[in-house]
């Protein structure tokens, strides 16, 4: 193939990834979905609009680039502070929870695909990633909890590093007949050159933002952020080979975890990177398909994508969450959604290539078998996800910001710092960018406007908040979501007295800034002890409402409860009725515990007082 026509099949590639991935955001679907139908279409296979093999060595080139821009940008949208919430469960995903998944999809590759020992073995390191190209979308479309969707982002994240390493290892040792043992320390040389050039380069590079973003223009440090991000790569794959994309991930996250100017300009230009990246490599890997290597597996390699979803991957959560403050329905959620994506596609290809190169039979079953799975799992679970978060109960209840003015991003904040859901609605995009900041969603439009409310999930609040610095807009929002949803409850900033009676009538509650500022100083002087505990900003002190759920408190008395020391009790409000417990308290279900202590006591109590607490949390 010429130039020109390689030039006219680029232009092809972007074009139509471009607008799948709009059609695919305006009929509500997961784009990869659509990306790999078009890919398909597009390839060989069908119409012959693209041939990926024309670009020859180009397209190990290219992929591995974009595959770096794609995990760092994952990395960089991660909060080191829920990482450390998440720790222990997600230090398990990725080492119990990659080698349960190891051995089992090679069991399963050998057994009921009928792949041979040797590619079984490749399959599973293969199948030890997940996607965080497929995890993003899919967390967007379920609305699941908040914990849940950084858990598996940074599980998408961090294991692709793990799992592509070891697979591109086990594919050394089968070229070169390596052993076991050499075998590993060579995957954790790698893993641990690439974590370290990570570590070092992300905080140059950040530092280096921090300097070139103080003294230049935001276009200048959204350059230097993506340059800086593939130097990183490159200077690790030089050192180690598929060390770039461990490089890439922990630069991410370091970079993403350091303030520096236009840091949110940062964010967004490597987002829109990250769904070129995304599109292209879709439709270049699905264009290579063949049909014959998918019939070769027949209706066992059916089986063996069953399996991958309803027995492999349950088998890896609940191994790995075994101990974790995780409810069981958490964990029934988390072991429904494992997508595999482009890091698995693209190095099977890479590895199909080599064993081919090399003489070894049966490349194109390992390739098919890959195919089929992430067809398998996008295509299904794009449409499961959204399904099991609703039947297993993980949807958050939403709290609605209206208002993106000072006072809403500071609410909006201190609710998300508390690990609650938090949606805040502006018509002004400056703002919005910077509550964005922060990591909270966001919706950019007319809180009036229904169809704003729905995207926001309105349905779904337990509390809309209306803080714009207009009365009447307030009592506007109030009205529409008074009339059309059932939320149940509705607050709005009023300074003006005819409108805080208008709200009144309608059932809202007021809020009159002012007037609860003098109320707390007038308390403040005449009880200055408990105010002060109450007032204060203090990141080590919460006061947080809990509803009992765990079958094993409901019917003991608060005295019988093993709950920390420095956790109190303070109200109780049960079928509307707000009264103020002692000892011989009995929990009933669906309570309303009201509770003060820190942050870290208060979530144990949470813990224990929620459905899922472990045996040794509620005895006393």
């Amino acid at each position: 193939m010429d130039a020109h026509s390689l030039l006219l099949m680029a232009g092809m590639v972007i074009c139509f990834g471009i607008a799948t991935f709009v059609l695919a955001e305006r009929i509500g679907i997961p784009s990869i979905v659509l990306l790999l139908l078009v890919g398909v279409l597009v390839g060989p296979e069908v119409f012959g609009l693209v041939d990926p093999s024309a670009l020859g060595v180009g397209l190990r080139v290219l992929i591995p680039l974009f595959v770096a821009i794609i995990v760092f940008e994952g990395g960089l949208v991660l909060d080191i502070n829920d990482l450390r919430r998440l720790s222990y469960p997600l230090q398990m995903l990725m080492s119990v929870g990659a080698l349960v998944t190891w051995g089992s999809a090679t069991l399963v590759a050998h057994f009921v695909a009928g792949l041979s020992w040797p590619l079984a073995t490749l399959f599973g390191a293969l199948m030890s990633v997940t996607g965080p190209t497929v995890i993003t979308p899919l967390m967007r479309c379920s609305n699941a909890k908040e914990r849940l969707k950084v858990l598996l982002q940074a599980e998408g994240v961090l294991v692709d590093a793990v799992g592509a390493i070891l697979a591109v290892v086990v594919l050394d040792v089968l070229l070169t007949s390596g052993t076991t043992i050499s075998g590993a320390f060579d995957w954790a040389e790698r893993l641990l050159i690439g974590s370290l050039i990570g570590l070092i380069g992300g905080i140059g590079l950040a530092y280096a933002l921090r300097f070139i973003g103080s003294k230049l223009n935001a276009e200048t440090t959204r350059l230097s952020a993506l340059g800086g991000a593939i130097a990183i790569f490159i200077i690790a794959e030089a050192i180690s080979h598929e060390a770039g994309i461990a490089a890439a991930a922990v630069s991410g996250i370091v970079v993403g975890n350091i303030d520096f100017p236009h840091e949110e300009e940062v964010v967004l230009f490597k987002g829109d990177l990250t769904m070129l990246a995304i599109t292209i490599i879709f439709i270049l890997l699905a264009a290579r398909l063949k049909f014959a290597d998918l019939a070769a597996l027949g209706w066992w390699g059916v089986l063996a994508v069953v399996l991958m979803i309803v027995v492999v991957r349950p088998l890896c959560v609940f191994a790995s969450t075994l101990g974790s403050t995780l409810t069981w329905r958490e964990r029934a959620f988390i072991a429904a959604v494992c997508p595999r994506g482009v890091v698995a596609a693209s190095v099977a290809t890479f590895a199909a290539i080599s064993l081919e190169e090399a003489g070894f039979a049966g490349g194109n079953l390992l390739i098919g078998l890959v195919f089929m799975t992430v067809i398998g799992t996008v295509v299904l679970q794009s449409f499961t996800t959204p399904l099991f978060a609703r039947l297993l109960g993980v949807e958050p209840m939403t709290t609605l910001v209206i208002g993106a003015n000072d006072l809403g991003q500071l609410f909006a904040r201190q609710l998300h710092s508390q690990h609650h859901d938090v949606v805040v609605i502006d018509t002004d995009q400056q703002l919005i960018d910077r509550v964005r900041q922060h990591g909270i969603s966001t919706i950019t439009g007319d809180a009036t406007d229904l169809q704003v409310l729905r995207k926001a999930g309105v349905e779904r609040d337990k509390a809309v908040v209306a803080l714009t610095p207009s009365d009447k807009l307030n009592l506007l929002v109030s009205q529409v979501v008074r009339s059309h949803f059932k939320v149940t409850t509705i607050v709005a900033q009023a300074e003006n007295e005819s409108t805080s009676s208008v709200l009144r009538d309608l059932g809202i509650t007021v809020l009159n800034p002012l007037q609860a500022s003098v109320d707390a100083l007038t308390q403040l002087v005449q009880g200055p002890s408990a105010m002060s505990m109450l007032l204060s900003h203090q990141a080590d002190q919460s006061i947080y409402e809990v509803e009992v759920s765990n079958p094993r408190v409901v019917g003991k008395p608060l005295k019988q409860l093993n709950l920390p020391n420095n956790v109190l009790i303070v109200a109780i409000r049960r079928a509307g009725n707000l009264f103020v417990p002692d000892g011989q308290t009995q929990l009933q279900a669906a309570d309303q515990l009201t509770l003060i202590g820190t942050a870290s006591t208060i979530q144990q109590a949470d813990q224990q007082l929620r459905e899922g607490a472990s045996e040794a949390m509620y005895q006393a």
